[in-house]
């Protein structure tokens, strides 16, 4: 549940963790640290008792880190690399995690998407299990302590499950965890002060408060330094601390740090990961006739326990096109083009202004229209809903007037109970300039950031018409190249390839369904299937109507 109040110091929204530094900050890129000789003092400790003491004239200056094995680099100097340095960017995965992060930080935090300082949502990505420019350190030395002396570990694991409907499914787990080391540890003794010379800055991800939850970097009492470019300067590490493992054992239970899950908070105590767990899983092959699937956003799980029978609020995504399941002859798919295009485009959006020549074009010769995307996006204010975002849907209204509106399908386990379209927004356009105007029958919701997300799917499809990206499939079917190629991999069983355009049948509809052409849905509303109650944010969001156009009971 997300917390009821999560706030930020006032005055301090658009910018909402503490810096510290005197100089400028470095980013990739640039070289601003100071050059001189790294003085570190070098210890070995054997006992809490003789650790403690090492660390009591230690003040508030100082940061520190934990590490199971110590590391040089070419020069014999420290090397604490980031994250990216080691492992690379992946750009595709990168936007989607960092869409991920900010729309959280948007659904309960209040920040604004477009303008959330960029150390935020890499805090998310760093502590939760992708990769960021910073070196993540903490204020408590019983933390580093903890970290110092067990191991991380992670392996795949296969979890044979069954859908509510009792159809076999295997989902593949990122099963991680910490064991003791048994050898000795190593602290790392940060100097602030060494750092702000260096034109680096230091961020306090505890300046990010909520009053009922349990964040894990809260947990970690953790800071970022950064970002950089490769890795923290030596010369800010005042102290290296060797420690046998029993030392740091004793050191570290008695301030309350006893086991993974006191440095890990579980998904019932931390909603940033019990959203990104919410996340649809992704089928990525099959074993014989059972699709394996994995989780929509790689995450180390601490907490995973095996559930044969999966909940239907369990989503299980694989390959559904509207395109090709349009409903009957009055639904509003029926005879209009569909434009389909990757799943990225949702996530590595922009907040300037773009221009729509192509778009104009369009709705020249057809009056509606859909940009469908290849996967489905969860929204995180939407709680246990089992509505997701596929596309938009655009109508030419009258001359000058347009509505642009989510393209939603209802998912419920592996099956796709329904599609619609929610209301929307609406533009007018004068002299090919498009201007948002006040409709009476405009969606009355305040979720800004959903609506300008559907929109600038436009600008996607826009450069897409004007680059010659878009290719025919049918009459009324087009597909970005990107998605022909990568239905060439599919079929010919390239590795890694995850989307395809083949067509499933389609299955007779639900008979509950039929009569239901019309749904009031609301933002994270209870609904008749007993599901979480988060109606505090539907207070913030409001309502969404939306028409179900068409309703079929297809697995996916």
């Amino acid at each position: 549940m997300p917390p009821a109040a999560w706030s930020l110091p006032e005055g301090n929204r658009r910018c909402p963790i503490r810096s510290e530094t005197t100089g400028s900050a470095s980013y990739p890129g640039q070289n601003l640290l100071a050059h001189r000789k790294c003085r570190m003092d070098e210890l070995k400790v054997t006992s809490a008792k003789e650790l403690e003491a090492c660390l009591a004239h230690r003040t508030d200056r100082y940061l520190y880190r934990g590490q199971t094995r110590h590391h040089i680099d070419n020069s014999n100097n420290v090397s604490i690399p980031t994250s990216f340095s080691r492992h690379g960017c992946i750009p595709p995965l990168m936007f989607k995690w960092a869409h991920y992060a900010k729309a959280i930080l948007w659904a309960y935090g209040r920040l604004d998407y477009h303008n959330i300082d960029v150390e935020l949502p890499q805090a998310i990505l760093q502590h939760y299990g992708w990769r960021s420019f910073y070196i993540d350190v903490t204020k408590s030395p019983h933390v580093a302590g903890w970290f110092a002396a067990n191991k991380y570990t992670d392996t795949k694991q296969i979890h044979m499950c069954e859908t509510y409907d009792t159809m076999p499914v295997w989902l593949v787990h990122r099963i991680a965890g910490y064991t003791a080391s048994t050898e000795p540890g190593h602290i790392y003794v940060i100097d602030r002060t060494a750092l702000a010379d260096n034109g680096l800055k230091i961020h306090d991800l505890a300046d990010l408060r909520t009053d009922d939850a349990t964040l894990r970097f809260h947990a970690q009492e953790a800071c970022l330094v950064g970002s950089l470019k490769n890795a923290l300067p030596p010369v800010a590490i005042s102290a290296h601390l060797e420690v046998t493992h029993d030392a740091l054992v004793e050191f570290y239970q008695r301030h309350s740090v006893a086991e993974t899950a006191d440095l890990f908070p579980t998904r019932g105590r931390d909603f940033i990961l019990d959203a990104l767990l919410s996340i649809p899983w992704q089928c990525v092959s099959k074993f014989d006739t059972i699709p394996v699937y994995c989780r929509g956003l790689d995450l180390p799980e601490y907490d995973a326990h095996f559930v044969k029978h999966l909940s239907p609020d369990i989503a299980l995504w694989d390959e559904f096109w509207v395109s090709d399941n349009r409903g009957k002859a009055d639904s509003v798919f029926h005879n209009i083009p569909f434009y389909k295009i990757p799943e990225q485009a949702y996530y590595a959006n922009a907040n300037d202004a773009f221009e729509l020549s192509a778009i104009n074009d369009l709705l020249t010769t057809h009056n509606s229209f859909v940009v469908e995307l290849d996967g489905v996006v969860r929204i995180p204010e939407l709680g246990t809903d089992a509505e997701y975002e596929k596309g938009i849907f655009v109508e030419h209204i009258e001359h000058g007037l347009v509505s642009v509106s989510g393209l939603v399908i209802e998912l419920r386990g592996h099956v796709v109970a329904g599609a619609g379209v929610l209301r929307g927004w609406y533009y007018g356009i004068e002299n090919g300039i498009w201007k948002r105007v006040k409709h009476v029958e405009q969606c009355s919701c305040n979720n800004t950031l959903r609506h300008e997300l559907q929109f600038a799917l436009l600008r996607v499809l826009n450069e897409s018409l004007k680059a010659g990206q878009m290719e025919r499939d049918s009459e009324r079917s087009y597909s970005h190249k990107e998605l022909r190629m990568a239905q060439q991999h599919k079929r010919h069983g390239t590795r890694g390839a995850r989307v395809g355009l083949h067509r499933r049948a389609e299955q007779p509809s639900s008979g509950r369904y039929e009569d239901r052409l019309r749904v009031t849905r609301g933002c994270g509303d209870r609904d008749d299937r007993g599901e979480q109650d988060v109606a505090a944010y539907s207070d913030r969001f409001g309502r969404h109507d939306y028409e179900l156009a068409g309703f079929f009971a297809c697995p996916v």
